[in-house]
């Protein structure tokens, strides 16, 4: 028996560097575990790692960074789980493959009932960052409240969640009206448009609730509209760049208002933090997906052998996208 597994062979076009392989069974060794992938989420991350313009996998690998899977095959030392478990492979593992073998105490085993395959992929990668967001840059009290750009991401919609079961407060901003009804349903306090950030009495109001504490996503101009947002000594943390430009902030928001601006990466929380208690974040993120807490859009769902159509949809922008690409190896 074989399986397929998508291979990228050397940095390049998706069309050029990958390729669909195919490979023998895997056979557990004595603490491993063979699990059948049943979803993988994919992230622009994918599609810049392919063409060598972020080097987080090393050519010629299997990519992926995240995914969930079936436990089919267990090694006699493998304790922890059992066949037919659901399990959460642990970030960048490559998981664009039907089968994957890995050390059983990788694994975080997801507790049933299970959400949908497609919800419990994406928990992975956007979910520790909306944790990581939220936990580890400012002290934040129940009633305190924070301000996102890029509220409709998939972290801006995790962090929401996470926000709310913390009983802080979230300030969201979008690009679209349509979108206010879906943000307040996941738990958003306020919603507001990019537009209308700008005006200086909604500005007022937003400042007079003491915000210490930005996130952006976007860059570019936005991070001033932040920064003017925030009380004094306030903090923004920036992890990403919607814009593709530099985080653009005053001199003045610098020295009058006393901003700090950070970056932030998600492998800094986990060197901060034990594996067991990766683990537990791990676990609980997929219990908030089980009860429907933690959701995201589907855009799109692909087989693998449609992995061209799929890298090429998570190449596209903003409403043209509208939502996460999922890619289902074993449909």
């Amino acid at each position: 028996m074989s399986y397929l597994a998508l291979k990228l062979t050397h940095y390049g076009p998706p069309e050029s560097s990958l390729k669909l392989v195919e490979c023998e069974d895997e056979t557990p060794g004595l603490e491993e575990a063979v699990i059948h992938v049943d979803a993988v989420g994919m992230h622009i991350a994918d599609s810049l790692t392919a063409r060598g313009m972020e080097k987080l996998k090393e050519a010629p690998c299997i990519p992926g960074f995240e995914g969930v899977g079936t436990v089919k095959k267990l090694g006699s030392e493998a304790k922890e789980l059992k066949e037919g478990d659901k399990v959460l492979l642990p970030m960048g593992t490559g998981a664009m493959t039907q089968q994957i073998k890995l050390p059983a105490s990788l694994l975080t085993k997801v507790p049933e009932p299970y959400a949908p395959d497609e919800q419990l992929a994406l928990i992975t990668v956007n979910g520790f960052t909306a944790y990581f967001l939220l936990r580890d840059y400012l002290k934040l009290n129940e009633g305190d409240w924070i301000i996102q750009n890029a509220a409709n991401s998939n972290v801006g919609r995790y962090l929401i969640a996470l926000a709310k079961e913390e009983g802080v407060k979230t300030l969201n901003i979008v690009r679209r009206e349509s979108l206010f009804p879906e943000l307040i349903a996941l738990g958003a306090t306020e919603v507001i448009l990019d537009t209308d950030h700008e005006n200086e009495k909604i500005l007022e109001n937003i400042r007079s609730k003491n915000i210490k504490l930005g996130i952006d996503a976007v860059a570019g101009p936005a991070t001033e509209q932040l920064a003017k947002s925030i009380a004094d000594g306030g903090l923004i943390i920036n992890y990403g760049t919607v814009t593709k430009e530099m985080c653009h902030i005053s001199f003045w928001s610098l020295f009058r208002k006393k901003i700090t601006l950070r970056g932030m990466s998600t492998l800094n929380g986990f060197e901060t933090r034990t594996k067991k208690r990766v683990k537990d974040i791990h676990q609980n993120l997929a219990v908030m997906a089980n009860q429907s807490l933690l959701q995201t859009k589907i855009a799109a769902t692909y087989g693998i052998e449609d992995y061209l159509k799929a890298y090429d949809h998570i190449d596209r922008t903003g409403t043209e996208r509208d939502g996460k690409v999922v890619l289902l190896p074993n449909n």
